[in-house]
This record gives C-alpha cells, sequence and structure tokens, in this order.
C-alpha cells in the first residue's frame, strides 16, 4: 500500500451528500406545489371571469325584468280599475226546477213585470248586505227553460186555473221587457237541454274577471252537485234555493239566498186524475154507479116503454151536463104501471091511436153517485199518502189568526173527521172551517207523523205516513220521518173502507 493510499482517508464530500439529496427533494416539492398553485389560480381566474360575465348578464337581465315588471304594474292597474268600475252579478237560473210563482205566471205579461222588479229588488238588497259584493249595480238574469214542458207541467199540476197555456208566454215577455239585462231562453223539448245551456254559461262567468257574484238556481236538481265539485271554495259562487235543494247539496259551503216572493217553495206535482165529483177536502174519488137503464117514456093512456136507443135522437136532444161540482139530480118519471101487452107491436099501435096529448121525458136517470174513501199502498204494502192540491195562502192565514185569537190549537178530530167526543178537549172547536180552510189543516196535519208510519191502514187518518221528499229530504236526520226516507211513495193499489182492493 501506498503512503498516499493511506493519507488520503474518508472523502470530505460524503458530509454534504445527505443535505444535497435533501434540498434537491425540497426544490422537487416547491416545484410541484408551484404547479398545482399555478393550475388552481387560472382555474379559479376561469371560474371568476365566467362569474364576472354572468354577472353583467344578470344586471341586463335584472334591467329587463324591472322594465317588464314597471310595465306589467301598470297593465293590473289598469285592469283592476276596469274590473272594480264595472263589476257585476250574474244569476242562471234552471226554469224547468226553479219555478215561479203560479199566481204571478197566471197573470201573463203583468205577472211577469212584477216578477223581474220584485227579483232584481231582492238582489240589491241581498248584495248590498254582503260587503263583498256591496259594489255591484248591474245584474244580469238568465232563465232557461223549455216552454211547452213547463206550461204542460202547470196545466197538469193544476197550478193554473183555468188553465192557460199562453200564460208562461206571456210571463216571460213581460219578464224579459221589464228588464233590459233579464232573458228567457226557450231551449225547447229534451231533459238534458236546459242543463247543458246552464252549465256552458255558468263556466264561462264563473271565469271572468269582471263577474263578481255568480249565482245558480239549480239546487232541485242532484247533477248540479256534481257539477258543482270542481268550483269548491270559489267565493264568488251563491246558490240560489227555490224548492228544497236535493241531498247532495249540503256538502257545499256555498253562500245561499232565496226569494219567496218570486219563486215557488214546493216543486210541481203531476195532478192525479180523478172521477167527476172529487173533492180535495174529503180526499176520496167518487166512483161509477151501475149502468143506467134506457130513458122511459111516458105516453098519455098510463104506458111506459123503453125505446131503443138511436144515435139521431140522441143527438137531437140538448139537455145540459151536469158539472163535477154540482150533479144534476134525476129527472122525475112517472111512476105508472104499463098495461098488459100481447106485444110491443100493439102497444105501438095503442100508442097511435091515443088521441091524449104525448108526453115523453127523456132526462137520463142516474143513481146518486157514492162516495168511497181510499187509502193508497205502495209494491211493498207501505202506505203512500194522496197528494194535496196546495193551500190557499189567505186560508192559512186565517187559521193562524183564528189560532192566535183563541190561543189553542185547532182540533183536528172536530174540524176533519167531525169525530171529536171529548167533553174536555183542549183544542179549538169553534166555528166550522170552509174547504179552504180545512185543506190548509190537511197540510199541517199531514206534517205530523202517524203513530203506526207507514203501517196504518185507518182510512180516516190525516196525519203523515211518510217524508214528502224520501230521496232527498234537506232535513236529513232531523226530518220527522228521517225513520221512512228512502221509501217508495209510487202507489200500486188503492184499498176502499169496504175492503175492495184497486190495481193502478
Amino acid at each position: 500500500m501506498s503512503r498516499y493510499d493511506a493519507a488520503e482517508g474518508p472523502d470530505p464530500a460524503q458530509h454534504y451528500v445527505a443535505p444535497l439529496q435533501t434540498w434537491e427533494a425540497f426544490v422537487r416539492d416547491r416545484g410541484r406545489i408551484e404547479n398545482d398553485l399555478y393550475i388552481a389560480y387560472v382555474n379559479l381566474l376561469t371560474r371568476y371571469r365566467e362569474k364576472v360575465d354572468e354577472c353583467e348578464r344578470e344586471k341586463r337581465n335584472a334591467m329587463v325584468w324591472e322594465k317588464e315588471q314597471r310595465m306589467s304594474e301598470r297593465e293590473l292597474n289598469s285592469l283592476k280599475t276596469v274590473a272594480e268600475s264595472s263589476p257585476f252579478a250574474f244569476v242562471v237560473i234552471d226554469g224547468d226546477g226553479a219555478v215561479f210563482r203560479e199566481d204571478l205566471i197566471a197573470r201573463g205579461e203583468d205577472g211577469g213585470i212584477e216578477a223581474a222588479h220584485e227579483l232584481h229588488q231582492q238582489l240589491k238588497i241581498y248584495f248590498h248586505d254582503q260587503p263583498q259584493f256591496s259594489n255591484i249595480d248591474t245584474i244580469f238574469v238568465h232563465v232557461v227553460l223549455s216552454l211547452e214542458g213547463l206550461s204542460r207541467a202547470l196545466h197538469n199540476s193544476g197550478a193554473i186555473i183555468p188553465p192557460d197555456y199562453g200564460a208562461l208566454t206571456k210571463f216571460a215577455r213581460g219578464f224579459a221587457r221589464a228588464q233590459p239585462l233579464f232573458t228567457f231562453t226557450d231551449v225547447g223539448y229534451g231533459k238534458e237541454q236546459a242543463d247543458h245551456k246552464v252549465r256552458k254559461l255558468f263556466e264561462v262567468m264563473e271565469k271572468n274577471i269582471q263577474c263578481r257574484c255568480l249565482i245558480l238556481a239549480g239546487c232541485h236538481d242532484n247533477g248540479y252537485a256534481t257539477f258543482l265539485e270542481s268550483f269548491r271554495g270559489n267565493q264568488k259562487i251563491c246558490l240560489l234555493e227555490t224548492t228544497p235543494p236535493a241531498a247532495d247539496f249540503r256538502k257545499f259551503t256555498f253562500k245561499r239566498v232565496a226569494f219567496p216572493s218570486v219563486f215557488r217553495s214546493e216543486p210541481l206535482l203531476s195532478r192525479p186524475t180523478f172521477p167527476p165529483g172529487f173533492t180535495p177536502a174529503t180526499m176520496a174519488p167518487l166512483t161509477s154507479g151501475p149502468m143506467t137503464s134506457p130513458p122511459i117514456l111516458s105516453l098519455g093512456n098510463g104506458i111506459g116503454i123503453n125505446p131503443l136507443p138511436s144515435p139521431a135522437a140522441t143527438a137531437s136532444v140538448a139537455s145540459p151536463k151536469p158539472t163535477p161540482s154540482a150533479p144534476v139530480p134525476p129527472a122525475s118519471v112517472p111512476a105508472t104501471k104499463p098495461e098488459p101487452q100481447a106485444s110491443t107491436a100493439s102497444s105501438y099501435a095503442t100508442v097511435g091511436r091515443s088521441s091524449a096529448p104525448l108526453t115523453i121525458n127523456i132526462a137520463t136517470q142516474k143513481k146518486p153517485t157514492v162516495t168511497r174513501l181510499f187509502i193508497q199502498l205502495n209494491k211493498h204494502d207501505e202506505r203512500v199518502d194522496i197528494p194535496l192540491p196546495k193551500p190557499d195562502p189567505n186560508a192559512v192565514k186565517s187559521l193562524d189568526e183564528r189560532r192566535q185569537m183563541s190561543g189553542m190549537n185547532l182540533c183536528n178530530r172536530y174540524h176533519l173527521a167531525n169525530s171529536c167526543k171529548n167533553t174536555n178537549c183542549s183544542f179549538y172547536h169553534g166555528e166550522r172551517l170552509n174547504p179552504a180552510e180545512i185543506l190548509a189543516l190537511r197540510h199541517k196535519t199531514r206534517n205530523l207523523v202517524c203513530g203506526s208510519g207507514h203501517y196504518c191502514r185507518e182510512i180516516a187518518c190525516n196525519l203523515g205516513h211518510h217524508c214528502s221528499n224520501p230521496g232527498s229530504c234537506y232535513f236529513g236526520d232531523d226530518c220527522r220521518f228521517s225513520e221512512m226516507h228512502g221509501m217508495d211513495i209510487t202507489p200500486t193499489i188503492k184499498i176502499y173502507e169496504d175492503g175492495t182492493r184497486e190495481v193502478l
């Protein structure tokens, strides 16, 4: 080994290798960090510029929107001014069910004028009392109906006496002339014609901003209840009630109004066809008696013969016909016995030879008609009350005045059955009622529930045996006849007081 090799020893540079390596690693990390920072900065700068551009766009849009908002506000204020300056109410009436009072219809054009003015006045009072509608001055009324159909219904129910098919047309003319915004529309024959037109008018006016109050007169028909489901919560809708509303209308919270001075409060009923001589107060029809024999010819010599019927002879006789209210009594026939005769021919010969004046009595002999009381049953043998004619308002008022003067209710047995034998009766007897007052008392008594219900078989019972509207009673469970709701009130059989039955 050389002395030089021995003198060299460990390399002094080795002491700096490790720090150098550490420094180089630090430099590399710093370069990586600087590169990451640069990239992040570039990305941030890009996003910043995008946000600046977006902000500029939003500023421009905000300026445009602000301008449009000001224009829209001016337009809205203008529309509000127009709407508030010309608000109106629209009343659509299904005239086939919401029927005007028959006393107004019977007066023709004058009744229509009075009905229009009264309805307009009642509507003005209602709007004045409702703060929501107090600024309404213009009122449209549109009546939709079948003139022919309603005229026939009024005639069949006996509501207009004497019957006048032209009364409704005259009434409609006066109604439309009295108020310039009142109209009558005749839709002609067809059950759904009026319903369809009423619904369309209602839908159009419900969307009209100037229509502040929309009134529908159709509570008699459950079909309108289904139609109104989609308008729940609409504060401008109001229901005009005439007759008791159908059952499905109880679920609605719409405002309700009624004008009994203009519309009927009871539905039209078909007038039952009774035989001649029927008196409503007795509630029993007359039945035809046996066939009568041909008229007897009373001849001079005491001879009585039955002539053969001759159309020509019958047509040549002009005799007054008996009216139902005042039957003509049978003509008197001489009580003569025909002489014994060999044949018809010899009798005629005797007549020819007689010099006595010939007296012929051709008055039809009729036996007095017999009035038989009866009750009606449906197919389930349940009693069905016989419909009563509409009472006279004056008679109803007279009954109330008599009750107020006496301080007692009238005795039904005394006035209706003439059979009150209670010497200590707590009800008022007094002067007998006239036929109109008897009918009014029957209506009041019909509202009292018979203890036997529809199982009652007492012919002379004047109490009620079922609800007058068992399928759609307005009072629901609060009705006195709630247990009879759903009952079939179509009569199928008559039972007379002698026990005989007649199938209807």
